[in-house]
Formats: structure tokens, C-alpha cells, sequence
């Protein structure tokens, strides 16, 4: 051999080396950084059984009054109840997505301020990505009565933790199986936005909202790209005002606003996502948010990161954002309530008409 061939063969020899070095190191990371992220139980199935159960306290016999909000009179829950169709499981795959308020500690209930179902398809078909209002009015597994759907995170004390009775609520009505679920608090949701780089928010007016937390709302009218602080109080204003004709005056900012917003910026997300050129850079991300997350103990550390590579090659903007149609109501408690209007199977089957031979009655 020559020596030119053998100092090439060295030079290759100590490549490989250095690469199989970056690997191994990028995968120790990886693994700690996964075991940074909290990971709570998830059985929907077994759960509901015991909810179901004599042996569950908390059920209650109770008749729910609303009444439209127009006053115009009571209505019966069962004439809006949403039928739930059964889903066959091999159809897709099903993500839960959560995002906590994050109320204080002396405050001992939790709230659900984001919930989205995120239905991936196994057969490759269109994606679909559907908010849960928080305001949804539906019936508690935990006491069988009817609630908003996001005070489920409390859980039902010893018998089901928060995202396992608020799969349970949602599932209820969709008819769908939820696989995984993954809880995000908005400090995490902050640092994804700034990971990516911030994104982008186009209102027609300049907006404000002083009452949000931690910072205020403050966006200049038309295009910006915002940082995490203001992406986080986009989506939380809850009373939003625009400047019009030099006054500050109320915009609309129900559930169904706030849901668009949401999903405007976690697609936004995922797309910059799609932008990562190696493992090492979802490493540093895993790294970075871990403490924001949970997530359910079903979901290996390989699932994550198959999922989360997949989801590089995803046209996100083909993904089907349907709409969940509601009609606000008041119940018996003066509290402010939505009420669904169609079938979850009707409202997946036609954003996805291949879905549609997946639900049966």
C-alpha cells in the first residue's frame, strides 16, 4: 500500500471515528434530556371502569338547566349533545395536546386553556388538527356531571390524574382513542417561540390587552414577527382592544378566536420546526424544554423522535383545521357555557373524507 493510500485510509478511519463520536454523544443526550421530561400514568380504558364504578365517590345525580343565551328559554342538554361515534384505533394516530394556565399554588384548582386533538392518519391522508373549546360544555367522567371540559385537569382525586379524565372527556365526545398526550405550561410554549425563532402575527389594527400575564399585549398593527412573551399573550387575551380611528376599543376574543390563534401559532411552530437540519438541533429543543412538558409513560423516547422527524416531511399547510360549531349558552350556575352542534365524526369526515369509513354508529 502506499503511503498517500494509507494516510487516507487513517484520515477516513479517524472520520468515522469523530462521527460515530458526535453520534454517540448527540444520543446521550437525548436520553437525559428525555429523562428530564415528566411522564405521568395514561390508561383512559382502565380509568373510565372504575370512574364508572359504585365504588367512585364523586358521581353525583344531578339535572343540568341552560338556558340560550338570549334568554329565551331552558333547554334540554340531550337535544345538543353531540353523539359520539367509535373510531377504529388503527385508523390514526391520536395526539392530546394541553396547555396549562398555570394557576398559582394557593389556588387548588387547574385549568385547560388549550386543548387539541391532533389526528395523524396511518394511511397518510390529510392531518387534522381540531381545538376543544375550553368552554365546551360536556359531561365530567369524574362526576357525571356537566362541565366545561377544561376544569377535567383537576382529575378525580385517587381514581384518574388531569390528562387522563380530560382524554376521557374528549373521547366521550369524539368517539375517537387518544394514543399519547403531551401537557405544554405557556413558559414552555414561550420557549418553543423563541427556539424557532419567534413567529409571525398579522392583526389589522394595533392591539393591546394589559391584563395578561406575565406580559401585556402589545402588537403593532399589520405584520411583526413576535418573540415568545407576546406570542403567549396573543393566545391567552382573553380582552383584547384595537386601535381604531385613534380609540382603543373591544375585539371579539371568545373560545373560538383564541383557538385560531393557537393554532396559527403552532402551525407557524411546526413549520419552523420542519426547518432543523439534524438530530442535534431537536436535542438542544428536547434539552431546553423539558421541564415545560409532560408527558404520558406510554410514549418511548423512540416514538418522540420518530414522531417529531416525521413531522419535518408534513406539508403543514395542508393540515385540516375544522371547526367545532357551538351555541353559547348560560347553565344553571349563570356561567357562561358552549354547546356543540354536529358530531365530532361529521366534522373529521368532511375534513378528511377518508376518515369518514373509520366511524361507525
Amino acid at each position: 500500500m502506499s503511503a498517500r493510500a494509507s494516510v487516507i485510509r487513517r484520515a477516513a478511519l479517524v472520520v468515522a471515528i469523530a462521527g460515530l463520536s458526535v453520534l454517540g454523544w448527540t444520543a446521550t443526550r437525548l436520553w437525559l434530556a428525555w429523562g428530564d421530561i415528566e411522564r405521568v400514568a395514561f390508561s383512559p380504558d382502565d380509568v373510565r371502569v372504575v370512574l364508572e364504578s359504585p365504588d367512585n365517590p364523586n358521581l353525583v345525580s344531578t339535572t343540568t338547566t341552560l338556558v340560550e343565551d338570549d334568554g329565551s328559554g331552558p333547554l334540554s342538554p340531550d337535544e345538543f349533545a353531540a353523539a359520539a361515534h367509535a373510531a377504529r384505533d388503527e385508523a390514526m394516530d391520536v395526539y392530546l395536546i394541553i396547555g396549562s394556565d398555570e394557576r398559582s399554588e394557593d389556588v387548588a384548582s387547574r385549568r385547560a386553556d388549550v386543548i387539541m386533538m391532533f389526528i395523524l392518519p396511518t394511511d397518510g391522508s390529510t392531518p387534522v388538527l381540531v381545538s376543544i373549546p375550553r368552554d365546551l360544555y360536556l359531561p365530567n367522567p369524574c362526576t357525571g356531571e356537566s362541565t366545561r371540559v377544561n376544569v377535567n385537569l383537576n382529575g378525580c382525586g385517587e381514581f384518574a390524574n388531569g390528562p387522563e379524565l380530560v382524554a376521557i372527556a374528549v373521547e366521550d365526545f369524539t368517539g375517537v382513542p387518544i394514543d399519547h398526550f403531551v401537557v405544554f405550561t405557556f413558559e414552555g410554549f414561550r420557549h418553543i417561540v423563541d427556539r424557532v425563532g419567534g413567529v409571525t402575527i398579522c392583526p389589522s389594527t394595533a392591539v393591546r390587552d394589559e391584563g395578561v400575564d406575565p406580559v401585556a399585549l402589545d402588537l403593532p398593527a399589520g405584520c411583526s414577527v413576535a418573540g415568545g412573551y407576546q406570542a403567549l399573550a396573543w393566545v391567552r387575551s382573553r380582552h383584547t382592544e384595537g386601535l381604531i380611528d385613534g380609540q382603543w376599543l373591544p375585539l371579539a376574543t371568545s373560545d373560538l378566536v383564541r383557538n385560531q390563534r393557537q393554532q396559527d401559532l403552532i402551525i407557524q411552530a411546526l413549520g419552523r420546526l420542519a426547518g432543523m437540519g439534524d438530530v442535534s438541533e431537536l436535542t438542544a429543543l428536547i434539552e431546553q424544554l423539558a421541564s415545560s412538558f409532560t408527558v404520558d409513560e406510554g410514549l418511548s423516547l423512540t416514538e418522540a423522535v420518530s414522531t417529531a422527524w416525521n413531522l419535518r416531511s408534513l406539508n403543514i399547510a395542508a393540515i385540516a383545521r375544522p371547526t367545532i360549531p357551538v351555541t353559547l349558552t348560560i347553565d344553571d350556575g349563570g356561567r357562561s357555557v358552549l354547546i356543540p352542534q354536529a358530531t365530532f365524526a361529521s366534522i373529521v369526515s368532511t375534513a378528511n373524507p377518508s376518515l369518514a369509513q373509520f366511524f361507525v354508529d
